[in-house]
């Protein structure tokens, strides 16, 4: 799974060990338990996270700062902090083409009341005017290109599919060429968000299949629903 990092998350340093916070807490194995999983849906593949390492990156400051949230989407330490956080990669074979096979990084969220709002009204703000942007960590400057991808050219929003918000962008480390491209879906739902950052095997333009978005959002409400 590791090996996978560098291309996933591509706006993440390496973090530190350990279990998603608070992973012992009654909150956090609620939130384990709305991740979706392979039983959900039929050509899916999902393996748990089992250490921040593998979900979000060290902290990191954008240059220009009107761009922090897109960093801090999958930041240890973001501005708007999160209560407890999990998450998974998956694995979506639906398509008969094996090359469009596509790796998703999923970060499953929840936050204080109305602050999962601000979050993605931030992000969205961020992504509107944010071309793009560099960060220095280790002693090495990044540079990333971001662009809003227009809901209207994707995947229709039927039944809620992407919940009560959602944002859609992508992320690009020109650096390594085709395979520095990854789409960045966030879904709102009440106060918990869904972020998968998602790449094709064949490091072509990647789409996130309505089903998986959809299985999630409706995961999370019934999730909410019994709280």
């Amino acid at each position: 799974m590791a090996v996978l990092l560098p291309a996933l998350a591509l706006t993440a340093a390496c973090g530190g060990g350990g279990k998603s916070k608070d992973s012992g807490s009654a909150a956090s194995r609620k939130l384990t338990r709305s991740v979706i999983t392979a039983k959900d849906l039929d050509h899916l593949k999902v393996v748990p996270a089992t250490s921040t390492s593998q979900l979000l990156g060290d902290e990191q400051t954008t240059d220009p700062a009107a761009c922090q949230p897109v960093a801090d989407q999958w930041s240890l330490k973001p501005k708007l902090v999160r209560t407890v956080y999990t998450g998974a990669l998956v694995t979506d074979t639906a398509a008969k083409d094996a090359g469009a096979k596509t790796i998703s990084l999923e970060v499953v969220a929840s936050y204080p009341a109305g602050r999962a709002k601000q979050v993605l009204d931030q992000l969205s703000t961020a992504i509107a005017h944010c071309p793009g942007y560099k960060v220095t960590r280790n002693g090495r400057t990044s540079q990333f290109t971001v662009k809003s991808v227009d809901p209207s050219t994707g995947p229709a929003d039927t039944a809620g599919t992407y919940g009560d918000q959602r944002v859609t962008y992508t992320v690009t480390d020109p650096a390594l060429g085709a395979s520095g491209v990854a789409l960045v879906t966030v879904v709102r739902v009440g106060d918990s968000t869904a972020a998968f950052e998602t790449v094709r095997a064949d490091h072509k333009t990647a789409s996130l299949r309505p089903a998986i978005a959809s299985k999630q959002v409706a995961k999370l409400r019934a999730a909410a629903g019994r709280s």
